[in-house]
């Protein structure tokens, strides 16, 4: 036998003679228990059987009101509720477990007013950081073969039309706003996916453009130090340029202003030029710094053995077209 317990909260105690006839009315062969709160009453019982009846005959009593399981439209009063579960080891009359138990609440609420949902006409749609609006622009429509009245959509989704000037769209003529717009804003995907990839390539236009000149210094000066020539060298170097040698994420060695770096080129301890850089394909810019990566072979005075190909990276900071600062890890 399947037991299904049966809970009613009364909220509000006015209510309690209208439950308890219903209840009598049911003619329910197994005791109800009434417990009285301080704000609301508490009826509960076990029945072998769900007793859906009892719901139509408390919807009966309260026409103004309606069940819902579902709470998330606002708050509002819930007039009674009714909980019924039965348990997951409950078996049918061949001993079987049941598949799904019951186990749900349901509350009496008022019905809810079906008034027209107002939107926004104008969305707004995120290309990156930019800001871009749209439109779902509709005007008042009717059938002239059964004078059917409804809505149309204006063909013009990037400018409020309020002046109807745009073509109105004849595909299908609309019974509420909230139809045609739901059906204009599924269109949209159209033209904001056409927007957002002339916005990509306008994008990169202005970043090839922004890039240009620091692409070609930054070349200039690898191939400058590649032959050793100090006057290509200096050519887009800042006088205040300050050099920075790392090892292991250390500074080994730094000099600071034009003059310290000359000398240093001139010394023994000089790791910059004539290493034969090449460049690899990945720039990393964060203007006013830019990271390229490097390849080289190291010079070997062993000519039987081949030296292995070394990887590093050089970090420029430019400022006016000038690079202000080098720090090699190469």
């Amino acid at each position: 036998m399947i037991e299904t317990s049966i809970a009613i909260t009364v909220n509000r105690k006015s209510d309690i003679e209208v439950l308890q006839q219903k209840i009598i009315e049911n003619r329910m062969q197994f005791p109800v228990y009434i417990c009285e709160y301080e704000n609301s009453y508490q009826i509960n019982f076990t029945s072998d059987y769900e007793e859906w009846e009892l719901d139509t005959a408390i919807l009966n009593c309260f026409p103004d009101y309606e069940f819902t399981t579902d709470l998330d439209r606002g708050r509002k009063e819930i007039r009674i509720q009714i909980s019924r579960y039965q348990s997951e080891l409950s078996t049918d009359g061949w001993g079987r477990r049941l598949e799904n138990p019951l186990d749900e609440t349901k509350y009496l609420i008022k019905k809810s007013v079906n008034k027209p949902e107002k939107f926004n006409p104008k969305i707004k749609v995120l290309f990156e950081d930019k800001e871009q609006y749209y439109y779902v622009n509709i005007v008042n429509g009717i059938n002239k073969a059964n004078d059917e009245k409804g809505f149309l959509l204006v063909n013009d989704f990037k400018t409020n039309n309020e002046d109807d000037t745009a073509e109105i769209l004849k595909d299908k003529l609309y019974k509420s706003p909230i139809d045609a717009f739901h059906s204009g804003y599924n269109m949209l995907s159209e033209f904001v996916e056409d927007d957002f990839r002339l916005h990509l390539e306008n994008k990169k236009k202005k970043t090839k453009e922004i890039e240009k000149l620091p692409r070609k210094i930054i070349r200039d000066f690898i191939k400058a130090c590649n032959s050793f020539d100090e006057v290509a060298m200096f050519n887009n170097l800042d006088k205040n340029v300050v050099y920075e040698k790392r090892l292991n994420w250390k500074t080994t060695l730094q000099t600071d202003g034009i003059t310290e770096f000359k000398e240093h080129l001139k010394s023994s301890e000089q790791t910059l030029c004539r290493k034969n850089f090449k460049i690899r394909s990945s720039w990393t810019f964060n203007l006013p710094r830019v990271i390229i990566g490097v390849k080289y072979f190291p010079v070997s005075t062993d000519t039987e053995k081949q030296p292995f190909q070394k990887y590093g990276q050089i970090t420029f900071t430019l400022e006016s077209n000038l690079i202000i600062g080098i720090m090699d890890e190469s």
